[in-house]
């Protein structure tokens, strides 16, 4: 596991971040959050969509770092979105209430959609 782990994609106003790993467990995790907080200083801390499509698990270690990450961009005044379609981890994301922490959508054009729209208003 190294610089592999994590796929960026950088556009004008956020940026893709995809796990290329099928499992965020509690033996990846620093790993993962090294690499992930290497990546989103390369790119200056942009709002990113979070691409979760080759994630097949994620436990409390891994939800614990997403919304550090998440945390940590909102203190840059950016925001992650997160693109899932696995129904095994939106179960996930529901017992853990993070429905309510991050919006979350289906497919990687309706992320887009989303920060088009906000910078629209």
């Amino acid at each position: 596991m190294g610089s592999d782990i994590i796929r960026s994609t950088k556009f004008e106003s956020y940026s893709i971040l995809e796990f290329t790993i099928e499992e965020f467990d509690f033996m990846s995790t620093p790993k993962i959050s090294e690499r992930f907080n290497q990546v989103l200083q390369e790119l200056n801390f942009p709002n990113i969509i979070l691409d979760l499509h080759n994630l097949n698990y994620i436990d409390s270690m891994g939800l614990s770092i997403l919304i550090n990450i998440s945390k940590k961009l909102k203190d840059n005044s950016s925001e992650m979105i997160v693109v899932c379609n696995s129904s095994k981890i939106l179960q996930l994301f529901y017992i853990a209430q993070l429905y309510t922490f991050f919006k979350i959508f289906s497919t990687i054009d309706d992320a887009t959609g989303y920060f088009f729209s906000n910078k629209e208003q």
